[in-house]
């Protein structure tokens, strides 16, 4: 990347992804690959007063290398001192947490099935010392993305690699809104505004449930937990500490939880997934009564069981999100084969863990408190893409009457 685009980016992620204040310090969880933009976030959160910056980088070459050579048995287990690294710092309530990941979608294509699972595992059981400071609302946190080679041949395979790459480092800049003109900052600022708006009109509506249709065969039916909340990444956990950030960069959507109790139908996904090390094509899950009691895929479909059927809280719904297919995302007219990209080019749902902050008071709630009114608690939560250009939902009020909240792929109200 250019040195302004290092630059740019570097200080959009500390300004108003985790919007550090002076005598935080900031846990960098990052790749060998994305070490210069790595060392940028370094440089500008110092001088927005960091006390501290712990940077946890890690290699996919060498993760690869343990994936082949590791047994099942020692890539699933996971020393508690990775665990207490980094829980050490967070639970200070001084620390703020930082994710810059490249894409490698095709590195481990030659590691058994066995051993992918098992490190990915690991690698979430590592991200649930992060997610139980989320989930109490208590910790800033973003996420966001940096490019590879690999990952851009498999986005762009019409192209030679250098214009691949260009290609694609052009399309994160103008998904993370930086430019040569503008102040990225002031750029984010409005785009949460205008994020907020939506959220803000969704919560005067007050739905009791939901329905989605969408060309695809997808057709189903959920109540929102009671005193839900709408939120934008720009809103969660804000009651809680002590700056707006924004959850997750790049971002378009607007999420709730449903009642995981009430869920039926069957969604169809629109997007792959790429999900512990393999991708998922041409999926649907099927619910009844709150539970996911069937899947199928076109490929790796036991991919996508294992992590569906790991428990019962797994087989649950934990997220609805609504997205516009005017998001500058999906308007790029690309799959980018990475989660975080993806989801904010549709509408999606998630299985998995709740968001108690979508939930008035939810941080302030008992776990027993918030299974009671239909937020699910789980090891783990995933996404994946339902949005098509004919998606239409409509929500259903207190008193029984039907509002089209979208159509045709995008916001009615």
């Amino acid at each position: 990347m250019h040195k302004w685009q290092l630059e740019k980016l570097a200080r959009v992620l500390v300004k108003t992804g985790v919007n550090i204040q002076p005598g935080e310090t900031l846990v960098l969880q990052t790749d060998t690959t994305a070490i210069d933009l790595a060392r940028e976030i370094t440089k500008e959160a110092f001088a927005a007063g960091a006390a501290d910056v712990e940077a946890f980088i890690n290699d996919a070459e060498i993760d690869h290398l343990k994936a082949l050579n590791c047994t099942p048995e020692k890539l699933k287990e996971l020393p508690e001192w990775k665990k207490e690294s980094i829980d050490s710092i967070l639970r200070t309530g001084k620390g703020v947490q930082m994710g810059v990941r490249a894409s490698r979608p095709s590195i481990n294509a030659d590691v058994p099935d066995a051993n992918l699972k098992a490190q990915a595992f690991a690698g979430n059981e590592l991200r649930n010392v992060v997610r139980n400071y989320i989930h109490q609302g208590t910790l800033k946190w973003t996420g966001t993305v940096y490019p590879s080679m690999e990952w851009a041949k498999k986005v762009f395979p019409e192209f030679d690699d250098e214009t691949a790459y260009q290609k694609l480092e052009d399309a994160i800049c103008k998904m993370m809104r930086v430019d040569e003109d503008s102040d990225p900052v002031e750029n984010w600022k409005k785009h949460c505004e205008e994020l907020s708006v939506r959220s803000k009109k969704l919560n005067d509506l007050n739905f009791k449930s939901l329905h989605i249709t969408s060309e695809l065969g997808t057709d189903i039916t959920m109540d929102l937990v009671e005193n839900h909340i709408w939120c934008s990444a720009g809103e969660m956990g804000a009651q809680n500490v002590n700056a707006p950030y924004v959850a997750n960069m790049p971002t378009e959507e607007v999420f709730t939880d449903p009642d995981f109790r009430s869920v039926n139908g069957i969604a169809y996904a629109s997007f792959p997934l790429f999900i512990n090390g393999k991708l998922v094509t041409d999926f649907s899950i099927t619910f009844k009564d709150g539970k996911a009691i069937d899947c199928a895929a076109s490929s790796n479909v036991e991919f996508l069981k294992e992590a569906l059927f790991r428990d019962e809280t797994t087989r649950c719904l934990g997220e609805v999100a609504l997205v516009s297919k005017k998001s500058p995302i999906k308007q790029m007219g690309r799959v980018f084969y990475n989660g975080l990209i993806d989801e904010n080019a549709a509408c999606h749902l998630a299985f998995g863990a709740s968001f108690p902050d979508c939930v008035k008071n939810g941080t302030a709630m008992s776990k027993e408190e918030l299974l009671e009114i239909g937020v699910n608690f789980s090891v783990s939560h995933n996404d994946f893409m339902i949005g098509t250009d004919d998606i239409k939902v409509v929500g259903i009020t207190h008193d029984g009457q039907e509002v089209t909240v979208m159509e045709h792929g995008d916001f009615v109200i």
